[in-house]
Formats: C-alpha cells, structure tokens, sequence
C-alpha cells in the first residue's frame, strides 16, 4: 500500500500552474513547434523538483509559508514558458498572448523573490506592503519588455529599458533586504537557516547577470540562462529543504565559507590569467607561449591565493570557528608559556563552546575504565553527548556536553583537538599528583612502623637488659659483705661500670623516643622547658595526635629551644602548639639576636614525613620564629 502525502491548501495553487503548464507545454511539442520531446521532458522534470520540494515541506512543517513559496519556484518558470509556447504558437488567443509574452520572463523570478521574502518562517511584520510592491514590480516590467519588443522608437526604448530594469533589480533588492532585516533580528537558529539559503541561493543574482550580459552578446535565452536556472531550480530548493528540517546536519558556516573563498579564488585567477596572457601580448610573445607562461603564473598564484582568501573570509562568514580556535590557541600558548594553569582547561572549553554543563573527565594512565573530573574525584561519564579524546593511539577520557546539537558536537571535536596539549598536562598532573599522595602515605606507614618499632625496642631495653644489669649489680652488692677489703674496691668499680650501662641504656631508649610522651604531648613539653634558665612561654592546646606527629613536634620544638639557648641570645622564648580544624601548628619563636639559618634539616625530613611544612623567619635583630603546620593531624580534643 503506498502513503499518501498530504497537499497543504497552501501549495495548491503552484501544483495546479506547474501541472496545466506542464501540459501546456508538452500538447506544444506534440504539434512540432517546439523543441524534442526529450528536451522538454528534462526541462519540466528540473522544474519539477522544486514543488515536490515544497509540497513535502509543506506537509512536513504545516502553517509556514516556505513550502508554498518553495513550490513557486518551480511552478513560476513552468508557467513562464507555457505562455510563451502559447503566444509563439496559432493557438486561440495567441495574439493578446503574444503581445505580454516578452516581458512574461520576469515571473521566473517570482517564486524566489517570494521565498527570499518567507523565508523562514514567514513574512516579517510590517513588509506585507513590501511583498505588494514586488508583485507591482513585477507587472511593471511585463508590461514595459511588452511594450519594448512592440516598437522601434528610440525614445519609448530608452524610458522602458531602465524603468523595467530597475523595477526588477527593486524586487531583487526587497529580498535580500529582507534576509539582511531577518538575519540581524532573528536568534542563533534563524541565522543557521539564513546561511543555508544564502549558500544555495548566493550565485542566482551572479549567474543572472551573467545572463544579461551573455544574452546581450547574441547568445540564446536558452544558453545564457541555464546557470541561473539551474541554481535556482537545484541548488536553492536542497538549502532550502536542509535549513528548514534539519539546519544542523552540515556544517554551514565551513561550507559557506569554502563555497566563497573558491568563487572569489577562481574569479582572481582568472583575472591574473587574462592579465598574464594580455601582458604578453603587450611584449609581443608567441600566442601559445603567452597562454602557457599565464597558466603557470596562475598555477604558482592558486594556492598561496586561496589559503589567504580562505583565513580572510572565514573570519567574516565562519567567525564562530575561528574565535573559538583563536581563543584555544592563545589559552595553549599562556598553558606552554607558563602564564596560566592547565586546571582552567575546563572553564575555557565550557565558555568557548557556550556550554555551562560540559565536563571533561579523564583517565589515568594505567587505571583501566575508570573517570575522574578535573579535580581527581571519581566520574561516572554520561551514555550520550560525548567526544572521546585520544593521545598517541590510546582512550585519554573524553568531554562530555551538557546541551548537544551537531552543530555543537562537531564544535566541540575541534576544540578537543585543539585543547590537546593542556588536556594531557591536567591528566598528567592528576597522576603526578596520585603518585605525590602515594609517597606521603607510605612515608606515613614507614614513620608509623618506625615509631613502632622504636617503642618495642624501648620496652625491651627496660624489661629485658636493663633489668639483667640491675639483678647483677644486686647480686655483686651481697658478694660485698662476703669478701675481703680489696675485693669490695673491684666490686665497687664493676657495680659503678654497671650503673653507667644503665644510664647510658636509658639515654639510648630516650634518645629513640621520649618517654615522657607516654603521657602526652602537653605534659612532655613542659618537662623539656622546666628547667630554662630564661623565661619560657608554653601554650598547648589539649589534642589528640598520632604519636609519629607527637614525637616529630616534640623533636622539632627540642631543636627550636635548644637553638635559641645556644646561639640567639634570647631572653624570653614563646612556644604555642595549637590547631584548627585538622590541622596543627606549631610556632616556636624568640627575642634574640636572628639571623638564624633556615635549614634545620635535622627535623625538616621529620616535619616533612608526617606531611607538615616548616618555616623559619629569622631577620636580624627581628628574633627568630620557626612555624610549622601539619594537616590532618588532629584528631579533635
């Protein structure tokens, strides 16, 4: 069963003046007046394709006007030649036909004058007077071509030669006057749809003046106008029906500004060629080798010509594109320059495609399937409207847009590869970064293990050898009350010997921990500072820290106290250990002399492995101030 298209009441009128032209004309071949059969039959099947165009656009987008005016534009020339064929032919009526026929050629131009005026989606406020003035325009020049073919008076041909000229080219210009209005006025859309037409519709004005001009030199109606029928039957119906129904599946602003950086190309080669071979002819060269010297100038202009044509146009007909790349570019430049971050990689991408909701997700080398955004969080990318992106033959992630046309997508395919180089700097700094966080977690464990172990072997000294050594200074005691006067002399000297290894046992065990931080780190301070011979300031918020964090700030603030006795000079010394939130800090500062290093390295690896930082300000005669700050170290209060 076959579907049935609909014929919009609207497209009516040009389907019935297409048909009772077409049959017209074909009844005026059958007699033998006109051309072939063949011929004729090719002509009215181009004709035919523009109103079956409208008719189907005027089913597809019902109520708009476009279709209707689309269908003119076949169904205006199929009438045009009708009448013609009936004013050359001895038909009843031929006469009065025959007197308007001359001047009938200008209702070609009727169905695009209507489209261009329509166009896309219907007239403009205020231009129904426009619209009424073209068709008076038109009616003005049948009737001055009617009255100029009717004489030979100079002076009538001289008054109805321009007045039917101009009101043709008064037409025309309400047209493009109108798509000028429209395109100014209307939004993104409207002037996606604009270009379009103005793509398809741009070389019938050139090709009908071409027209004019060949007709003019003796060539036939039939030969001087083919281009610009064929523009206007072909190309503008195919621009017409994609602007309208899908104005997004091509891109326009590239064919355009391809389809006019050729034109402009061809015409200036041209133009260097006849120059060449006419400067040839001036120096009195041989004819062919005049021709041949200007093909190969024009040959060496062609390339140079058009790739300087196309970057200048497309700034004017593609800006879009090129303030995109602009911007790119200059954005990777700063990103290579080192005047700005490749962590703004993302904004850039979000304001140059006019997309708030794109996100560009990454992949970490070596991490399988998974995303993560731009801060390293975990991503789960979106099933559609997305571009993977792609570096040396490997999946790198991939952009995912917020709001999706083709238009857009093919945008956004451009912008990836021009934003390729900061793309692959953030995915590695996110995988630099993953490896920096690494090594802090397991120099972490390490100092945890350390601390550990460092424990252990304090307990062992106490409860193991240090315990030994007592019992067998005891037992040498209670041989002292059984030996004579110089075995207590040699038993005095070994108990003392045995003393000495205790005391240097529990150096050793303070030195690979304090003790005192059994207790806390508060209570280990104060015993540190409790016998300064200068006043001493301490200040310790009450929290809880790991004991490697404990045992690194109570070493650092040692180091800190033992400078400013030694070398500052100091008479007063402030020691504040406080926190905010999860971070500690720690500040030890005096009133001495400064000018005290910056280096510490004694504690800096230590301050370091906990994840802390450490500073020193000393300038001098300023005192010195040693800050550190640990994050994540508290653990509350």
């Amino acid at each position: 069963m076959v579907a049935r298209i609909p014929v919009p009441r609207a497209a009516l009128p040009p389907v019935l003046v297409f048909a009772a032209g077409a049959a017209l004309q074909l009844v005026y071949v059958r007699t033998g007046l006109g051309d072939a059969v063949a011929v004729t039959s090719v002509a009215l099947l181009v004709l035919a394709v523009p109103v079956v165009f409208g008719v189907l656009l005027g089913a597809r987008v019902p109520g708009n006007p476009v279709g209707p005016a689309l269908a003119w534009v076949g169904a205006a020339p199929c009438a045009t030649f009708a009448v013609e064929d009936w004013g050359a032919s001895p038909w009843p009526g031929s006469g009065v036909v025959g007197v308007l026929s001359p001047g009938v050629w200008v209702w070609n131009l009727a169905g695009f004058v209507a489209l261009c005026l329509v166009f896309p989606n219907g007239l403009l406020p205020g231009w129904r007077r426009v619209a009424g003035l073209a068709g008076v325009a038109g009616l003005v020049v049948n009737a001055t071509g009617a009255v100029a073919a009717g004489t030979t008076s100079v002076p009538v041909l001289a008054a109805a030669v321009p007045v039917g000229f101009g009101s043709c080219l008064a037409a025309l210009g309400a047209a493009v006057v109108s798509l000028v209005v429209r395109y100014r006025r209307g939004d993104e859309v409207t002037r996606w749809q604009l270009r379009w037409l103005v793509l398809g519709a741009g070389t019938v004005p050139v090709l009908l003046a071409a027209g004019w001009v060949a007709q003019s030199f003796g060539a036939s109606p039939a030969l001087a106008y083919t281009g610009f029928l064929l523009a206007m039957l072909l190309a503008v119906p195919a621009a017409v029906l994609v602007a309208v129904l899908a104005h997004d599946l091509f891109d326009v602003d590239r064919l355009l500004g391809q389809s006019l950086s050729w034109l402009v190309t061809t015409v200036l080669s041209a133009a260097i060629f006849a120059g060449a071979v006419a400067l040839a002819g001036v120096l009195g060269a041989d004819s062919r080798l005049g021709v041949t010297g200007a093909a190969f100038v024009t040959a060496l202009a062609l390339q140079p010509l058009h790739r300087r044509l196309a970057e200048s146009i497309g700034r004017i007909v593609d800006r879009d594109r090129y303030v995109l790349t602009a911007r790119l570019r200059a954005f990777v430049g700063e990103v290579r320059d080192g005047t700005t971050s490749p962590d703004r990689t993302e904004d850039v991408l979000r304001g140059v495609l006019g997309d708030p909701g794109l996100r560009l997700l990454l992949r970490r080398p070596g991490e399988g399937q998974a995303y993560v955004d731009i801060a390293g969080s975990p991503a789960d990318p979106p099933e559609e409207h997305t571009i993977p992106l792609r570096s040396g033959g490997a999946d790198v992630g991939l952009l995912a847009l917020g709001t999706a046309s083709a238009r857009r997508l093919r945008r956004a395919r451009e912008a990836a590869v021009e934003a390729r180089l900061p793309i692959e700097v953030v995915r590695l700094q996110l995988h630099l970064a993953d490896a920096l966080r690494e090594v802090s977690a397991s120099r972490q464990r390490l100092l945890t293990a350390t601390a550990q172990e460092r424990r252990k072997l304090e307990r062992d000294l106490h409860d193991g050898a240090q315990q030994r050594i007592v019992a067998v200074g005891m037992r040498l005691r209670s041989l002292q009350r059984t030996v004579g006067p110089e075995a207590v002399r040699e038993l005095d000297t070994a108990v003392e010997s045995l003393e000495a290894t205790i005391a240097e046992l529990r150096r050793l065990a303070q030195g690979v921990r304090p003790s005192l931080l059994d207790d806390g780190l508060p209570v280990a301070l104060q015993a540190l500072v409790g016998d300064s011979p200068i006043p001493v300031e301490l200040a310790v918020d009450d929290v809880r820290v790991s004991d490697p964090v404990a045992t690194s700030v109570y070493y650092l603030v040692a180091e800190a106290y033992a400078n400013a006795l030694k070398h500052a000079g100091a008479g007063r010394i402030l020691i504040a250990v406080t926190s905010a939130g999860e971070i500690l800090r720690v500040e030890v500062s005096d009133d001495g002399v400064g000018g005290a290093g910056t280096e510490l390295p004694s504690v800096r690896d230590r301050i370091a492995a906990v994840g802390g930082s450490l500073a020193v300000h000393s300038p001098p005669g300023g005192g010195t101030t040693v800050t550190v700050e640990i994050a994540h170290a508290c653990a509350g209060r």
